[in-house]
C-alpha cells in the first residue's frame, strides 16, 4: 500500500510564493550591508578580507566538529536506511525543484522537537530530530512540513547570504524582521511538501502543546490568542525576535494571506528600535548592554574625571597666570628701585603698588634673607603661594624666576612658572634661579 504523502508518480515542482515582505527586506539589508562592506574595505585599505579569510578558517575548524558530530552519530536517511523518511525526503526535494538533494540525516533531540538546515564547505545538510518523529506517528504528513521548511531554507539561500548580511542584521527591527520573514516562507515551503494544511497545522501543533496534547489542540482557538499579541511586553519581545510567535505561524498556515493581526503597541516599536539584533531577542540585547555598561562606565568615568581634571587645571592656570602678571608689576618695581639704590626695598607698597581690586593676590611681601616677593593668594587658592625669586645680571640688573607653592598640577602652572622646589622631595633638583641667589647677594655686599 502506497504511503500517505508519497506517491509513485514523480511529482510536479511546485508555485511556491514566499512571504511577501522577505524579499523587499533583503534588497533594504543587502544595499545596506553591501555599502559597509564596501567602505570597510575602502577604509582597511582591503585589508578586511584577509580578517575576513582568518576568520573563516577558524570558524571552519570549529565548525568542522559539528558536521563531523552529525555524521558521525546521526543515521544517514538513504533507500536503504530509514526508506520511509527517505520517500518523503525525495518527495520534497521534487516539490521544491532542488537538483541536487542535501545530506539527510536522522539524530535523537534528547527531547527537542525540532529540525534543521546547515551548510558546510558548499554541501548542505538537512537533520531531522527523533522526538519530532516519533510524537508525529498518529500524522506522518506532518513531517514533510519541516522536511519542507528545512529546503526552503536552502531553497531561499538563506544559508548563503546570512554571512554578508551581518551589518544589516544587526540593525534594530530591520534585522529581526528579515529573520522572521524567512521563517514565514519556509513555511510556506513545508506547506507545500504537504498533501493537506491540517498536516502543516499539526506539524506546528506539536511545537505547540508537545509530543501527545497537539492532537486535542483546539486549532480555531490557538489562532485567537493572536490577538492578544499588540500588547506592550508581548510585541517587544517579538519586534526584538528571530522567529514570529507560535500563534501566528499557525494563524498563516491556516488562513493565508487572510489572516489579520492587531497592530502592536506603539511604544514596543520606539523601545524596539533601540535593541540591536543579537539572536538571542531582548534578553540578548539586555546581556549585551549590561557588558558594554560594565565596559565603557568606568572608562566614561575616567574620561569625564580627566575632563574636569583638565577644565580646572584650565581655570586655575588663568587665574593663577593672572596673579603671576599683577605680581610681576610688583616685581619689576622692586627691580628698579635695586639698580638704582643697590639694595632691596623692605615694602612693595612704599614704592606704590597697590593690589588690583578683585585680584586673586591677598598680599605682597618681600622676604628680606633670600630677597624673594611671596604672593599670598586669596580662595579658592589660599593653599597656594607664587614665589618670585630675583637673579642678578653682570649689568646689575634683576631677573625673576617663578614657583609656584602647593598641591598644583604641572598643567595649571603659568607658562613661566615652575613648581616650587621641596626640599623633602630628594628626587627632583632645585630650579635654577634659586641657585643663582649666592650671585644676588654677594653683589648686595
Amino acid at each position: 500500500m502506497e504511503e500517505q504523502g508519497t506517491s509513485s508518480i514523480n511529482p510536479q515542482r511546485a508555485v511556491i510564493r514566499p512571504y511577501a515582505n522577505e524579499r523587499r527586506l533583503f534588497v533594504i539589508m543587502a544595499v545596506i550591508s553591501g555599502l559597509s562592506w564596501l567602505a570597510l574595505t575602502l577604509v582597511t585599505f582591503g585589508i578586511i578580507w584577509i580578517i575576513m579569510l582568518v576568520l573563516y578558517l577558524i570558524g571552519l575548524f570549529g565548525f568542522s566538529y559539528f558536521i563531523s558530530y552529525v555524521r558521525g552519530n546521526g543515521v544517514r536517511v538513504t533507500a536503504e536506511q530509514f526508506p520511509d523518511l527517505h520517500t518523503r525526503f525525495d518527495h520534497c526535494c521534487q516539490i521544491i525543484g532542488l537538483k541536487k538533494q542535501p545530506e539527510f540525516y536522522l539524530m535523537t533531540g534528547n527531547g527537542a522537537l525540532n529540525a534543521f538546515a546547515t551548510r558546510f564547505l558548499r554541501r548542505y545538510y538537512v537533520v531531522l530530530l527523533s522526538d519530532i518523529v516519533d510524537a508525529l506517528q498518529d500524522d506522518n504528513e506532518a513531517l514533510n512540513f519541516y522536511i519542507g521548511h528545512e529546503l526552503g531554507h536552502i531553497a531561499q539561500k538563506h544559508l548563503v547570504h546570512h554571512w554578508w548580511l551581518v551589518f544589516a542584521s544587526w540593525i534594530p527591527l530591520l534585522g529581526t524582521a528579515y529573520s522572521r520573514a524567512r521563517e514565514y516562507s519556509c513555511d510556506q515551503y513545508g506547506l507545500a511538501c504537504t498533501s493537506n494544511k491540517q498536516s502543516a497545522v499539526h506539524a506546528l501543533a506539536v511545537l505547540a502543546a508537545g509530543c501527545s496534547r497537539w492532537k486535542s489542540l483546539n486549532t480555531q482557538a490557538y489562532i485567537a490568542q493572536a490577538q492578544d499579541t499588540d500588547g506592550f511586553w508581548m510585541a517587544v519581545n517579538e519586534l526584538t525576535a528571530d522567529y514570529p510567535w507560535l500563534c501566528k505561524r499557525v494563524a498563516r498556515i491556516e488562513n493565508g494571506d487572510a489572516a489579520v493581526f492587531p497592530r502592536r503597541n506603539i511604544f514596543a516599536w520606539i523601545i524596539s528600535a533601540t535593541i540591536p539584533n543579537t539572536g538571542f531577542g531582548l534578553i540578548g540585547a539586555m546581556v549585551v548592554y549590561i557588558y558594554l555598561l560594565l565596559i565603557l562606565l568606568p572608562v566614561s568615568i575616567s574620561a569625564y574625571s580627566q575632563y574636569q581634571t583638565k577644565a580646572l587645571n584650565a581655570k586655575t592656570q588663568v587665574e593663577l597666570s593672572q596673579a603671576y602678571t599683577e605680581g610681576m608689576v610688583a616685581a619689576k618695581l622692586v627691580g628698579n628701585f635695586y639698580e638704582e639704590n643697590q639694595y632691596m626695598p623692605e615694602v612693595v607698597e612704599a614704592l606704590g603698588f597697590k593690589i588690583p581690586a578683585k585680584s586673586l593676590i591677598k598680599s605682597v611681601e618681600i622676604n628680606p634673607e633670600s630677597a624673594e616677593i611671596s604672593l599670598a593668594l586669596n580662595a579658592p587658592h589660599q593653599d597656594k603661594e607664587i614665589i618670585l625669586s630675583p637673579s642678578a645680571g653682570d649689568d646689575g640688573s634683576v631677573s625673576w624666576a617663578c614657583s609656584v607653592t602647593g598641591k598644583v598640577d604641572t598643567d595649571a602652572l603659568p607658562h613661566d612658572c615652575s613648581p616650587a622646589f621641596d626640599e623633602s622631595d630628594t628626587g627632583r633638583a632645585a630650579p635654577e634661579s634659586t641657585t643663582s641667589l649666592g650671585k644676588l647677594f654677594k653683589f648686595l655686599k
